[in-house]
């Protein structure tokens, strides 16, 4: 595995800021080299054709989108009332539906129970029983929010996953 995708993977999930500590724990690599690759990364999204940026914030380093870009994609993005960290959640679900809610959890995370349970009441996602877990799905309901008719359309909606 490519180290540097590994730390742009790390902070994409992450639900808070990641500190290069915490990141070089949570990927057995040192603090000196993931210090070089958020650096590289930065670099890497600092050029005029990426939408991300990383930035430091909280103790820790997080990936968003471009200050300058963020107007021009707010059509695309989901109303406000969903979290980011669900809406996060949620793209893990429909990239890999249909997916077992334990692979969605060692992906996202415990937090990610929480997101499931709001998902599952707003009606865009199914969940069905299968041995010590379930099997997650998406909704018509969550097609029709994202104004598609399907999961292919989603997905394309969504870009390469």
């Amino acid at each position: 595995m490519e180290p540097k995708a590994l730390v742009e993977a790390a902070l994409f999930v992450a639900d808070r800021p990641l500190s290069v500590a915490r990141l070089a724990e949570a990927l057995g690599l040192g603090e000196a080299a993931v210090a070089r690759l958020l650096q590289a990364l930065a670099d890497e999204c600092a050029a005029p054709d990426r939408g991300v940026e990383l930035v430091q914030e909280g103790g820790g380093y997080v990936l968003r989108v471009k200050g300058e870009l963020a107007e021009a994609v707010r059509p695309l993005a989901p109303h406000g009332d969903i979290p980011e960290q669900v809406l996060r959640t949620l793209a893990v679900i429909a990239y890999r539906a249909p997916v077992l809610q334990s692979e969605v959890v060692r992906i996202r995370g415990q937090r990610a129970y929480g997101h499931i349970a709001d998902l599952l009441a707003r009606g865009f996602v199914a969940a069905a029983p299968q041995g010590p877990t379930k099997v997650l799905t998406v909704t018509p309901a969550l097609l029709a929010y994202f104004g598609v008719s399907s999961l292919e359309e989603l997905r394309a909606q969504l870009g390469p996953g």
